[in-house]
């Protein structure tokens, strides 16, 4: 006997058949282990809103009454499964897409989106590393995970304190977001401060660019790197589960551990998650850099109360960290030892609205006590303490965000970091649009506001007191962009301009700072540093082979960055009782282990940054090859010279072979010289590395194994700070392993 589902399939076609207008889109769903039907799985056209579920045979039936130009793409979801996204022809009017196979995915918690509207709205630069990419790429720090994805660099003083240089853009010209939150530590004001994130509890990482980036600041020009992390009030669960993953790297002998518990009771559930990570000092082919060791611990509790329509959700956070600045002749023989402390407390209220067309409501406060201590010889020479106080507002529908956010720093030091006590209050307003027409797509944001910075009396040996002033900066960042679908090739092209204000250290620093080797002399008459923005992509996607190609050019009438004064090229002979540059201006005398530290200065430039990003992709059955190459260029207009710090061009080759249980992936990378340099920088020459990775995966448990630069190269990372005295690791295995049971 004929069920009714199939009898309604039946009429559904004979009605799309009828109208050349309305197609019928069906199939059944299986699971590709057992083969046995699933219900209840999410199957919708995101591009029109539409959707339906399969039933408890496994078979969904959804029409699309529109005229449809170009070809659209089918999303199918289930709790448990990994994600697929099948492309439809519209040549015909009944589109049968037969049986349909889900791959389970154990492994991971995917949320639950009864209280949650993600949206998307990705651009084809955009960047997504999760599950298995995730795995292939994990390393102990974000900047490293993120090191081959294209024009991503890595800014470091050792393995610690590594921090990723997005298109040539560092410190805070992009945003680093935890779960949509600032991470509220100081790692993106110096190059030593560490990123207070473990990447052990991190599930996913997106690098998001274009309108959508406002949506998390105003100063996104080089994008935003947002990770999701473990224990989000957004996944529920039925049963009591647990996460345990755990590793290690050889190159500094690093352990970690991370165990999450979700425990569910009635309508309410509590998360508990521990993490802790050890490692010794780093290794290179030629020796051992000392004082880089470290020790992190982080204890994590979340409670959240589920109703039919809202969820209530509070965390509170404990992080302490102690690590290690190798020593260098430029200020400190010795070396700089640091300790953090990080306390943080989140409150998280999410509603189902039914207001007009808005049907989400999320409200966030965010509350980050951070402090910091640095030590030379035992000795306590700097302490820096941050508070953020952060309330942020937003409301969605389908296709709109509206916002507003409130942001609280205050900001103290002791010792001999020469910075005046300071208070900082962001107000902001933002807004998102997305509107599809039948043709293509349009995209805008918006986010206006004001920063007030008001420092305390105090008394400067360098700048002028009566300069030193409360700042105002009132600013709007913008963007407006375009998508279309042209048969198989996609095009996205968009527009920003970008307003940052100066940072603290910018404008007031005036003394010597222990972890980063330098005396920073601010300038407190800085403006509002703008950059303006344009994008161009074309992709191409068609059964096995997908290419994609990216442009973009940045420009700024006035680019600021802390640069050094001057620099003594006589060799320093350490012990020695007289230095080869003694009574120099732009050396700070006296200061240090060493007695002398070199002088930095905030100056503004004109400049530009441009580059290109060409990824190509192939897939015949199970053997999958990729080539990435990226670009990027700065020029300082004001001198006439290339603008410092720019990451050297890049490609890498992948070869892939994957089996139901087994990948194996051989990374072939090129990192070419950089010889275009800024003032004071030295060349880097060309490297080529080899990697491989094989991983494993079985129901709920995976395995992945690294072995990074096998053939033990020398090579030098361009943006380290310590590349004068050790070149970068040499060969490393690293190890991750992760069970859900």
């Amino acid at each position: 006997m004929i069920s009714l589902q199939r009898m309604h399939i039946f009429l559904s076609i004979f009605v799309g058949i009828s109208f050349s207008q309305e197609y019928n889109i069906h199939g059944l769903v299986l699971d590709d282990k057992t083969k046995e039907p699933i219900d209840n799985v999410s199957i919708y056209i995101k591009k029109y809103n539409i959707g339906t579920v399969s039933d408890e045979k496994g078979y969904f039936s959804l029409f699309l009454d529109k005229q449809v130009k170009s070809n659209l793409l089918l999303y199918i979801q289930m709790i448990g499964y990994e994600e697929k996204i099948l492309q439809l022809d519209f040549s015909i009017n009944a589109i049968d897409l037969g049986i349909i196979y889900l791959n389970t995915q154990s492994l991971e918690l995917e949320s639950i989106h009864i209280h949650s509207n993600k949206h998307r709205s990705q651009q084809i630069s955009d960047i997504s590393l999760s599950g298995k990419s995730l795995h292939e790429n994990l390393s102990s720090n974000v900047a490293t995970t993120l090191s081959n994805q294209p024009n991503i660099g890595v800014n470091s003083f050792g393995a610690v304190t590594s921090k990723p240089v997005l298109r040539g853009y560092s410190g805070d010209r992009f945003l680093l977001k935890k779960d949509g939150n600032d991470t509220g530590d100081l790692s993106q004001s110096s190059i030593d401060h560490v990123i207070t994130l473990d990447m052990a509890e991190v599930k996913e990482i997106e690098i998001i660019r274009g309108p959508k980036s406002l949506l998390y600041g105003s100063n996104a020009i080089g994008g935003v790197i947002n990770t999701s992390i473990s224990g989000s009030p957004k996944v529920r669960v039925d049963k009591f589960q647990k996460k345990l993953t755990f590793g290690g790297e050889s190159f500094n002998r690093g352990i970690y551990g991370n165990l999450v518990f979700y425990i569910p009771t009635q309508n309410n559930q509590i998360n508990v998650s521990i993490n802790n990570r050890n490692s010794k000092n780093q290794t290179s082919p030629l020796n051992t850099l000392q004082n880089t060791n470290s020790n992190t611990s982080n204890y994590k509790l979340g409670i959240t109360k589920y109703n039919k329509s809202n969820y209530l959700n509070f965390i509170i956070e404990h992080n302490n960290m102690a690590y290690g600045i190798p020593p260098s002749l430029e200020g400190h023989i010795n070396g700089v030892d640091i300790e953090l402390i990080k306390n943080t407390f989140q409150a998280n209220y999410h509603y189902d609205a039914s207001f007009k067309n808005f049907d989400q409501l999320d409200i966030k406060y965010n509350y980050i006590n951070y402090s910091h201590k640095e030590f030379e010889k035992d000795a306590v020479g700097v302490g820096l303490h941050k508070i953020t106080n952060n309330i942020k507002m937003e409301i969605q529908s389908p296709n709109i965000v509206l916002g507003s956010e409130l942001d609280y720093k205050q900001f103290f030091s002791t010792g001999f970091h020469l910075t005046p006590n300071t208070q900082e209050l962001d107000i902001s307003l933002f807004g998102f649009y997305e509107k599809d027409y039948d043709t293509y797509d349009v995209l805008g944001s918006i986010r206006l506001g004001n920063i007030s910075i008001t420092p305390e009396e105090y008394t400067y040996q360098n700048l002028d007191n009566t300069q030193v002033d409360k700042r105002n900066f009132s600013y709007i960042s913008s963007s407006l962009g375009l998508r279309k679908i042209i048969s198989d090739f996609e095009i996205n092209s968009w527009l920003m301009n970008t307003m940052r204000a100066p940072r603290l250290e910018e404008l007031y620093s005036d003394g010597p700072h222990l972890g980063s080797y330098s005396y920073e002399i601010g300038e407190p008459n800085l403006q509002l540093e703008k950059i303006y923005g344009v994008e161009s992509s074309i992709r191409y996607n068609h059964n096995t082979l997908n290419m994609a190609f990216t442009a973009f050019y940045n420009y700024s009438p006035y680019y600021y960055q802390m640069t050094k004064m001057g620099e003594c090229n006589e060799e320093i002979i350490l012990n020695n009782q007289v230095h080869p540059c003694a009574g120099a201006d732009y050396i700070a005398w006296h200061r240090g282990t060493s007695g002398w530290l070199y002088k930095y200065k905030t100056k503004g430039v004109e400049s530009i940054v441009k580059g290109l990003e060409l990824k190509l992709a192939y897939q015949y059955h199970r053997l999958k090859l990729t080539y990435d190459f990226s670009l990027v260029l700065g020029d300082d207009l004001t001198n006439n010279a290339p603008l410092a710090y720019m990451n050297p061009m890049k490609q890498i080759v992948t070869i892939g072979y994957e089996t139901k249980i087994l990948n194996h992936m051989a990374r072939l990378s090129k990192v070419h010289s950089q010889n275009r340099l800024g003032e004071f920088e030295t060349y880097t020459p060309s490297a080529f590395l080899v990697d491989y990775i094989i991983s494993y995966k079985n129901n709920n448990q995976n395995i992945t194994l690294q072995v990074n630069n096998i053939f033990n190269e020398i090579y030098y990372n361009h943006l380290s700070k310590i590349k004068s005295i050790m070149p970068e690791a040499g060969r490393n295995i690293a190890i991750n392993y992760n069970i859900f049971f």
